[in-house]
C-alpha cells in the first residue's frame, strides 16, 4: 500500500514523496503460491541437500559430525586429525566434551603448515598424508576410497636427507594398509638417492630416475624447462625460440622443435649459444623418447625428489611446474593430494619461482574443479607468496618466536586474534597447534541464548588450539640426540 510520508531535507525544508511501505495489517499481506514453478530456482523451498559450503567444510568437530543424519550422510569419508584442546574468540575461551577433530577428506581444500623445526610441523603433514591414504582402520576415521599423492622435496646441498614423506610406507602394526611409495630423483643422483633410501627403507621404495616423455613436452613445458619468464624480456635467443614454437603451434614435437632448431642456430652467437646449450643440456637430462609406466596411481605417494648440487632452486621450480602439470592432467580415478615439502627452500619470492607460484595460485583457483587438495609445508611462512596464504582454507602454525611471523600471517587470515595469540603460539608444546579454518564447521555455545536448540556453524574468525595424533606409520622427521 502507498503511503504520503513527509521527508525533512538537511535543509529543514520539507516535502512529501510517495514511497511504497508493507501494510502492518496482517490480513492485506498475501500469500506466495507456494505451489508455483517458479519457486523451484528460488531458496523458498525447503531442500533435502545440505548447503554446499556445508559438505565442502575442510575440517569438523564430532559434535557437528553427529548432529543429525545430515554431515554423516554428506560427508562419507574423513580422517581424525587430533583433539581440540579450546576453541578462542576475541573475548571468550570454550573447551568441547568430545574433543575429536575431523579432516574432510571427501571435498578439495588448501592448507598451509608451518612452524620452527621440531615443533611438530611434519609429524602433522604425516597425519594429513595418512588420513588420505590409509584404508581399513577405525582408528583413523573412514576412509572409503584412497586418494593419489604427490609430494615436491627439494633438499639442500649439505648432505642429502630423505623426503619424510617415504615413511608413509613404514608402520610397526602389521594390520596398517600402508600405501605404496616411488620415488624419482634426479638422473645424475640415481646412485647417492639409491643407496640413501634403499639404506632406510630397503626394497619397500622403490627409487628410480625422473624422466619426462617426449610426448608429454608439449611447448609450455618446454618454456618452463628453459625458464622462459612470461614477465621479462627474454634474450635473443629464447626470442627465436619463441618464434620457432609460435609456428609449430598445436603441431609442436620435440624432434620436430630440434630439427628447426639446428638451422636457427647458424644466427647465434657464441654467448647465446652458451645459453642455449645449458639449458638445453638440463632439459634433455631429464627426457626419454618413450613413454613409462604411469607415475600416479590410487593408494600411491609419488616424491619427486630433486636433491641434487647440480640443480638450484629456479631449475626445481621448473621441473616442478612440469610434474604438477601432468599429475592435474593425470586420469587416477579418484581425488588427488599435492604435498609442497619444506616449500621455503625453493617456493621463494625469487624470479625463478615466479612461474610455478602461478601455477600453483591457479590450481588452488580451480581446486574444486579438479579435485585437488594441497597441503604447503614451511619453517618460514614470510617466503610465501602472500596471496597463496590468502586463498588457503586451513592454516596450522605450530610453535614459533618471530612476532614477524606472526604478523605477516596475521594480515592473511581472518581469525579474530587477541593479545594473547602470539603468547600462545610461543608457548605452544610440541605437537601442538592453533588452527585457522573459516569454513570449518562445529557446534558452539551462544552467549545469552542457553536454551537454543544446537546447531552447527562455521569456525568463521574462532581459532583452536588442537593436539594432533599419534602416527600409525613411522615418523622420520625424530630429532636426532646424544644420549
Amino acid at each position: 500500500m502507498a503511503h504520503v510520508i513527509d521527508v525533512s531535507s538537511n535543509s529543514g525544508r520539507s516535502s512529501t514523496e510517495e514511497i511504497v511501505t508493507p501494510d502492518m495489517d496482517s490480513s492485506s499481506i498475501s500469500t506466495p503460491e507456494v505451489d508455483s514453478p517458479e519457486f523451484d530456482l528460488l531458496d523458498g523451498r525447503v531442500s533435502n541437500e545440505l548447503p554446499h559450503e556445508v559438505i565442502t567444510a575442510p575440517l569438523i568437530t564430532r559434535d557437528a559430525y553427529q548432529l543429525g543424519d545430515g554431515l554423516i550422510k554428506a560427508i562419507p569419508q574423513y580422517g581424525v586429525i587430533g583433539s581440540i584442546l579450546s576453541v578462542h574468540t576475541h573475548n571468550s575461551v570454550e573447551a568441547y566434551g568430545d574433543p575429536r577433530l575431523y579432516l574432510n577428506t571427501n571435498a578439495p581444500f588448501s592448507a598451509v603448515v608451518c612452524g620452527v623445526q621440531g615443533s611438530g610441523k611434519s609429524h602433522t603433514v604425516g597425519v594429513l598424508l595418512e588420513a588420505m591414504m590409509i584404508s581399513g582402520d577405525d582408528r583413523l576415521g573412514t576412509l572409503n576410497k584412497r586418494l593419489s599423492g604427490l609430494v615436491l622435496h627439494y633438499g639442500e646441498h649439505g648432505g642429502p636427507q630423505v623426503c619424510e614423506a617415504a615413511y608413509q610406507c613404514l608402520s610397526s602394526d602389521p594390520l596398517v594398509r600402508v600405501p605404496t611409495v616411488k620415488v624419482y630423483v634426479s638422473p645424475s643422483q640415481i646412485a647417492t638417492m639409491q643407496k640413501l633410501y634403499t639404506g632406510i627403507f630397503g626394497k619397500t621404495v622403490e627409487v628410480i630416475p625422473l624422466k619426462i616423455a617426449h610426448c608429454e613436452l608439449d611447448a609450455q613445458a618446454f618454456l618452463t624447462m628453459m625458464c622462459v619468464n612470461s614477465g621479462a624480456e627474454p634474450p635473443l635467443y629464447v626470442q627465436i625460440i619463441l618464434n620457432l614454437l609460435r609456428d609449430m603451434g598445436e603441431n609442436f614435437t620435440y624432434a620436430g622443435f630440434k630439427v628447426r632448431l639446428e638451422d636457427k642456430k647458424r644466427e647465434f652467437n657464441p654467448m647465446q649459444l652458451s645459453g642455449l646449450q645449458q639449458r638445453m643440456a638440463l632439459l634433455e637430462s631429464f627426457l626419454q623418447p618413450n613413454l613409462a609406466a604411469p607415475r600416479f596411481k590410487r593408494g600411491r605417494v609419488t616424491i619427486v625428489d630433486l636433491t641434487d648440487p647440480f640443480i638450484d632452486p629456479a631449475s626445481a621450480c621448473s621441473i616442478f611446474e612440469i610434474i604438477t602439470r601432468l599429475f592435474v592432467r593425470a586420469d587416477v580415478g579418484t581425488g588427488k593430494v599435492l604435498v609442497l615439502d619444506e616449500a621455503h627452500k625453493y617456493l621463494t619470492l625469487s624470479k625463478g619461482s615466479q612461474e610455478f607460484t602461478r601455477s600453483l595460485l591457479s590450481i588452488v583457483r580451480q581446486q574444486r574443479h579438479l579435485g585437488m587438495r594441497m597441503i604447503l609445508s614451511t619453517q618460514e611462512p614470510t617466503v610465501i607468496p602472500p596471496v597463496l596464504l590468502d586463498l588457503c582454507t586451513v592454516t596450522i602454525m605450530h610453535r614459533f618466536s618471530s612476532i614477524g611471523w606472526f604478523d605477516h600471517l596475521a594480515k592473511h587470515v581472518s581469525s579474530d586474534f587477541n593479545s594473547d595469540a602470539f603468547d600462545a603460539v610461543v608457548k605452544l608444546q610440541t605437537g601442538q597447534a592453533i588452527v585457522l579454518a573459516p569454513g570449518g564447521l562445529g557446534v558452539f555455545s551462544q552467549l545469552g541464548e542457553k536454551h537454543r536448540s544446537k546447531e552447527y556453524e562455521n569456525f568463521g574468525r574462532r581459532w583452536l588450539v588442537v593436539k594432533t595424533r599419534r602416527r600409525v606409520t613411522k615418523d622420520g622427521g625424530a630429532s636426532i640426540l646424544v644420549i
